[in-house]
């Protein structure tokens, strides 16, 4: 080793992996050597003068650090040039792998392979967020800290479940204490008291020679329910496993948890009822004010269109317009006539269709009237037959009595059924899906031509019938095929917007026509009840769903009534 200058460094380093030195001291072969040249560029030569410009400098210990790597470095080339030989077995500091490095041992030299003692170096804040801009260090550190917190409590939650499920185990494995309910030991005094549970046994369990024994046929007075048995089910849970069993608390604790069970559910009820009365009044409100800001603003457009208006026929010249021929009028004659004929045409259409409208309404009413006469006229009739029928009077001539209202009544009894009966019909049906149903006769009528000769009450019970098919829950109803040639415009507008409206006022406490109009023209188009819902969500939040899938039983309802002829 030798250095030419202070920009360079010349180093002889051997170019293949030498064999070690023999332990009787014999060197081996030559080492073919080759030179390393180090070259220090212009920069680190800077770096080094500016740096001992600016620093003390100690020329002894300068010099001691100097000689020291020169040392240093002659030792690592000596190891190179002629590396030296492995240690015996017995020397496990010496022993070198087939790499030539030391394998690590314990700092004892323990060879029974028993754990070493760890040793945890802390590393500093300010090392680890080294990397990171001074101004950013205290977030980073924050939040560094927060997830660390979130995960030691994560762990924690996670130990104490496995402790809880461990101690579970153990508890089965071992056998929990003795249910009050399970049978007494085999201790327990036998004799007349000697049956399960302290009860006595009666004289065909304990086999008495010449007991009278029960009926024969006593068997039959036994419900069919009853004779083979009945069958729990434990109230638990699924897996039959009562957890009250397994606890040492007595019945006042049990009791105060089943208490406090049922408090912290009926709050949870309480909070979402409270949450979905909140989003009512909200959306509400909500709705009224818009209805307030629309009729405001359609006072203040009528107020201006007014004043317009009576502005320009004050300001009217009829020499001056007919000069000037800006109005239709005084431009062309007969395309005014035109105009002014198709829209005298229009005017007369919307006025028929409203006399139309309210004739049907009108007509309804009446039905609804002669209804409720002619139910009180058969309740009258019925009370007289049955008040006639407990008299003991003495033969009379017979007399026969004439309700005109029963005749209309039954006259009417097939006409199209009305939304409060149809919807009073499918809301019963929908709250008794879950209880045990009664069996209607199977009774399917594909065409309305099978359904003609269908007495009134064969009609009710095949209705009923129908509303106990529809099905209720989401999935049921937006797959269902609705037959939607049989939807016409007087099932849109007599029996659905009514129904609409009705539901939209009890929501939102006004009646907001543009929900109502969204509803007609999705029904119109025939859309998606999915769809509808997602148009509805902003208004109505969590009662949209409610609402479109009580519709579309309606909808469903109405257009089978109608293909199967039920309907009139």
């Amino acid at each position: 080793m030798r250095m030419r200058s202070h920009a360079r460094l010349v180093l002889q380093i051997p170019v293949k992996k030498p064999t070690p030195v023999k332990e009787d001291g014999e060197d081996g072969d030559e080492v073919e050597k080759s030179k390393l040249l180090v070259v220090f560029d212009d920069s680190s030569l800077k770096y080094l003068e500016q740096f001992e410009s600016t620093t003390q400098r100690d020329p002894e210990a300068e010099q001691a650090r100097l000689d020291g790597a020169k040392a240093a470095l002659a030792k690592v080339l000596s190891e190179l040039a002629s590396p030296p030989a492995p240690a015996k077995a017995d020397e496990p500091s010496k022993v070198v792998d087939g790499e030539g490095d030391t394998p690590m041992k314990d700092a004892d030299g323990q060879k029974d392979g028993s754990p070493a003692e760890v040793v945890t170096i802390p590393i500093n804040v300010e090392d680890e967020l080294s990397d990171i801009p001074a101004e950013m260090r205290e977030t980073v550190a924050k939040e560094i800290a927060a997830f660390r917190e979130r995960s030691n409590r994560r762990d924690l939650e996670r130990l104490k479940r496995e402790e809880e499920l461990e101690s579970l185990e153990r508890a089965r494995a071992s056998g929990s204490r003795p249910s009050r309910l399970a049978s007494p030991p085999p201790t327990a005094p036998s004799g007349p008291a000697g049956g399960a549970n302290g009860i006595p046994l009666g004289p065909r369990d304990r086999g008495v020679p010449n007991a009278p024994s029960a009926p024969k046929g006593f068997g039959h007075q036994i419900p069919r329910d009853y004779q083979k048995g009945v069958s729990f089910v434990n109230g638990s849970g699924i897996n039959g496993a009562n957890e009250d069993e397994d606890t040492d608390a007595s019945d006042e604790e049990l009791e105060r948890r089943r208490k406090d069970k049922k408090a912290i559910e009926a709050e949870k009820q309480y909070l979402d009822q409270e949450r979905r009365w909140l989003n009512r009044e909200r959306s509400r409100t909500a709705a009224v004010e818009r209805e307030k800001n629309r009729d405001k603003e359609e006072d203040i457009r009528l107020q201006e269109e007014k004043q317009i208006m009576a502005k320009r026929l004050r300001e009217w010249n009829d020499d001056v317009e007919a000069s000037r021929k800006l109005e239709e009028y005084y431009a062309d004659r007969g395309v005014w006539i035109r105009n002014r004929a198709a829209f005298r045409n229009r005017e007369i259409n919307m006025d028929e269709a409203d006399r139309a409208a309210e004739e049907r309404e009108n007509a309804r009413t009446q039905q609804q009237r002669e209804q409720a006469r002619g139910m009180a006229d058969d309740f009258l009739a019925r009370q007289a037959e049955e008040l006639e029928s407990r008299t003991q009077a003495p033969r009379e001539p017979q007399r026969f009595k004439l309700s005109l209202g029963a005749a209309a009544q039954r006259a009417q009894a097939t006409a199209r059924r009305t939304v409060a009966e149809v919807e009073g019909l499918l809301e019963d049906e929908e709250d008794t899906g879950a209880a045990t149903r009664r069996p209607l006769t199977s009774i399917k009528f594909d065409t309305a031509a099978e359904s003609a000769g269908l007495t009134d009450e064969e009609r009710a019970q095949a209705a009923r019938q129908l509303a106990a098919d529809i099905p209720s829950d989401k999935e049921g109803l937006w797959n269902w095929e609705v037959n939607w040639e049989f939807v016409d415009e007087s099932v849109r507008g007599e029996q659905l917007k009514p129904f609409v409206e009705k539901k939209i006022m009890e929501y939102l406490g006004v009646q907001e026509q543009m929900l109502v109009d969204v509803v007609e023209e999705h029904i119109r188009k025939r859309g998606h009840p999915q769809e509808l819902v997602e148009l509805l969500e902003e208004a109505l939040d969590e009662e949209a769903e409610i609402l479109v899938k009580k519709l579309w039983r309606m909808i469903i309802f109405f257009s089978e009534s109608e293909k199967r002829g039920l309907s009139g």
